[in-house]
C-alpha cells in the first residue's frame, strides 16, 4: 500500500516546504489580527462605559437593591449615557458618601 503512495509523496514534496511556510505565516498573522481586533473592541467597549455618569450622581446609592432613586431600571446602563435627571455629587468622595456616626 505505501509502496503505492510513494510517487505520489515524491511529487508533492518540491511543493510541501514552500505550503507549510506559507500556511505557518498565515496563522500566524491570523492570531496576530485576532488579538488586535480583540484589542481594539475593548478599548472601544471600556471607552463606552466609562461614559456611565452614574456613579458621579447625587441620586447613586450604591446599593445593588436600589442603583438610583430617580431611574432605577436605566442606572448603570449605556441608557443612562444622556440621563437627563444627571446632578453631579455635591461630596468630593462619591464613593464614600454615607456619614459617620
Amino acid at each position: 500500500m505505501f509502496q503505492l503512495l510513494r510517487p505520489l509523496v515524491q511529487a508533492i514534496q518540491p511543493w510541501l516546504v514552500p505550503f507549510c511556510f506559507f500556511s505557518a505565516w498565515t496563522i500566524v498573522g491570523l492570531l496576530g489580527w485576532s488579538v488586535w481586533t480583540a484589542t481594539r473592541d475593548t478599548i472601544a467597549r471600556s471607552r463606552q462605559m466609562h461614559r456611565i455618569p452614574c456613579a458621579r450622581c447625587q441620586f447613586f446609592t450604591s446599593d445593588y437593591h436600589l442603583k438610583c432613586t430617580v431611574r432605577p431600571s436605566t442606572a448603570l446602563t449605556e441608557e443612562a449615557i444622556s440621563c437627563p435627571d444627571y446632578e453631579p455629587c455635591a461630596s468630593i468622595y462619591p464613593a464614600n458618601r454615607q456619614t459617620l456616626s
